[in-house]
């Protein structure tokens, strides 16, 4: 599998960059400055640019024009650079001001009834909107969150993202794509275990634990990660979003859980289609209604 995620985009000296333009610059005044960054990433990068493009046609399943594809190309670009405005300095998000950054939580009594239920909750979204912010509620509330993610070879990254978590009391459980064996989500069914939150990004391949479902009208290669996990918990899959809005703030979205509860070994696979198709669907609503705050900077479905 080829390198998939433009490192020019993820390099620190660039998180850096926005670090400190963040700081300097008014939250109310850095839609001009992300936009002006954004189209400059938009203009100079022309092989990543036309990935973005072939992912919107994509979503569109050709019902949009090409002048609309190209704006919406363009706002990707835009809107990422407001999400690393605001990932760089999200350590200063907390319950006393969130109402500055987040307008509206949708989906809450979702979150306490699986919870009460006992078997922790598995939460999952695409690369969509701003996932960050969404850990950071969850643990406003209280919950015991644990972010299953890969791990990160730049150090520099690696720490920043540690620390802005931990400071906020989430947990990083590391997986690697190449580890292929049950210990590798050990950590997570133990925090499910103790009936905590068990977060996880949901449309990147990241291991060979796959199967094909239609995605936005083609034949997908799609992981399967989640289902693999609720199936070995019963823990109930929650799927949420975090979108910015029109006014640059963003509102949370918990929608209805997803179960994977198998009877019996051969109805397995039956089980985990059928619950992946559900989360499948629930993806596509989302990115169809924001597509311009889906951040897949590689051509998704030539691979």
């Amino acid at each position: 599998m080829g390198e998939r995620h433009p490192r020019s985009l993820n390099r620190f000296i660039y998180l850096f960059f926005f670090q400190f333009c963040s700081t300097l610059i008014p939250r109310s005044f850095q839609k001009f400055f992300s936009v002006v960054v954004g189209d400059l990433f938009y203009l100079l990068m022309k092989e990543t640019r036309a990935h973005v493009r072939e992912n919107m046609e994509g979503v569109s399943r050709g019902r949009w024009s090409k002048g609309k594809i190209d704006v919406l190309t363009r706002k990707t670009f835009q809107n990422y650079g407001q999400y690393l405005l605001d990932y760089m300095v999200m350590h200063r998000l907390r319950p006393s001001n969130k109402d500055r950054w987040v307008e509206e939580e949708v989906g809450g009594d979702y979150m306490s009834e699986a919870l009460r239920a006992g078997r922790g909750v598995i939460c999952i979204t695409p690369h969509l909107g701003n996932w960050e912010i969404g850990g950071l509620l969850f643990s406003f509330k209280g919950g015991k969150l644990n972010v299953l993610t890969l791990d990160e070879r730049d150090l520099n990254i690696r720490s920043f993202r540690e620390e802005m978590r931990r400071s906020k009391g989430i947990k990083n459980l590391y997986i690697h794509p190449k580890d292929e064996s049950p210990m590798a989500i050990l950590d997570a069914v133990k925090a499910l275990r103790r009936n905590e939150i068990v977060a996880m990004l949901g449309d990147r391949i990241e291991s060979q634990k796959t199967m094909v479902f239609d995605f936005f009208g083609r034949k997908t290669n799609f992981p399967i990660g989640v289902a693999i996990l609720a199936m070995a918990t019963e823990a109930p899959v929650l799927p949420v979003f975090v979108v910015m809005e029109k006014n640059r703030k963003y509102k949370g979205m918990i929608e209805p859980p997803i179960y994977f509860n198998s009877s019996s070994r051969e109805d397995r696979e039956a089980v985990m289609r059928e619950g992946m198709e559900k989360l499948i669907q629930k993806f596509e609503d989302y990115i169809e209604k924001y597509p311009d705050q889906w951040y897949n900077f590689y051509s998704y479905w030539s691979e």
